[in-house]
């Protein structure tokens, strides 16, 4: 049986699948980042496969792993490993397929991955991951089974954290600030959430919040995006560097240009989901201390500040509510930078005491 700690509606579905000796072919492993979907579909695909469950995913030639190469998953992306997926195994019972980012599947891609869903090769599974799986093509979901992921308690995320060598105290703050963050290391979105808790200090200030705060917060993230190349951005650099002044250099260059802009688009607006969570943790913090709370603060480095910018409540709530609806419709795939100017506005407009009607975006999960 496949354990999940901390996710046990995860676990029943995929203890169910497996009871029947049938797994089904198609499985869509959806959740919020940190949540531990992407560790769960390797774990299954050890399963599937029939290999030892320490065997890293890199030396597994059963199994292809598909992401995006820059804002959206290509054709190209997709063609080898859907190629393997039809071929006979290597060394395992079968061969696996995971598709990570699942809601990077435009209408083109996505027509390419319907016949492998339909009809998949005999003893062949097609995993998807995703953060947003009302992002995915509904032609994709109703083909496959949803496999739901929750986002963990602070408690499980600090003791992951300790298992992995955190300080127990440390642990804690981590675990209560960041949230299921703590757990994903990856250095670009641990910088994400670092930005968007300055960007709530910020909004704890009357007059903290300008156009002028927001350009400077996307700047760095731009800056973040940049320091943070993907592996295929690496080797594209690497190919134009050795091309250069000879044929096919401006070509290679061009390319590793044009990879770059997209990854950079890509992150820059996936990050600020994180940044405004950042955010409405800090001001959440200063809505607990006004409540009385303090045993409830996220942030205990900050609670000296928060307490001395004393926000009233009732703009405390107003924020919260305010950010939260901007990070939901952030899934719409709004204009970021007019979605971000709009914030500021009903920011000041809340700090003014006007009442705001609550916007909530209208698309459900699942």
């Amino acid at each position: 049986m496949i354990e999940i700690p901390s996710q046990p509606l995860a676990e029943k579905v995929l203890a169910g699948a497996f009871a029947g000796g049938r797994v089904p072919q198609q499985l869509l492993f959806f959740g919020p980042a940190g949540s531990g979907k992407r560790h769960a579909a390797q774990m299954v695909a050890r399963e599937l496969i029939g290999v030892d469950p320490t065997t890293p995913i890199s030396a597994m030639l059963d199994l292809s792993v598909i992401r995006a190469s820059g804002a959206q998953i290509l054709v190209e992306d997709l063609e080898d490993g859907l190629k393997d997926l039809s071929t006979r195994p290597v060394i395992g019972r079968c061969r696996v397929v995971i598709i990570d980012g699942a809601e990077r599947l435009g209408d083109v891609a996505g027509n390419r991955v319907l016949k492998p869903l339909e009809e998949p090769p005999a003893g062949a599974h097609v995993i998807l991951v995703t953060d947003r799986a009302e992002d995915v093509l509904p032609t994709i979901r109703s083909r496959c089974i949803p496999v739901p992921f929750r986002t963990p308690g602070w408690r499980h995320i600090a003791d992951a954290l300790v298992a992995d060598g955190v300080p127990e105290d440390l642990a804690v703050v981590r675990a209560r600030s960041q949230g299921a963050m703590a757990l994903i290391g990856d250095p670009f979105w641990q910088s994400m959430r670092s930005i968007g808790v300055d960007l709530g200090r910020r909004m704890l200030h009357p007059d903290g919040v300008t156009v002028a705060v927001i350009n400077e917060t996307q700047a760095q993230m731009e800056r973040a995006a940049a320091a943070h190349p993907s592996e295929e951005l690496i080797a594209l650099r690497a190919a134009a560097d050795a091309l250069e002044g000879k044929r096919g250099g401006r070509t290679a260059a061009k390319k590793a240009e044009d990879q770059e802009k997209r990854e950079r688009r890509r992150l820059v607006t996936d990050g600020w989901a994180t940044v405004l969570t950042g955010a409405v943790g800090v001001i959440a913090d200063a809505l607990a201390i006004s409540l009385g709370a303090d045993g409830a603060v996220r942030h205990p480095d900050l609670v000296d500040e928060v307490r001395a910018a004393a926000v009233p409540r009732e703009v405390c709530l107003a924020m919260c509510e305010q950010i939260e609806a901007q990070r939901a419709e952030l899934a719409l795939n709004p204009t970021v930078d007019l979605a971000m100017e709009a914030l500021v506005t009903k920011i000041a407009m809340v700090r003014r005491g006007d009442e705001l009607t609550l916007n909530v975006a209208g698309r459900l999960p699942w």
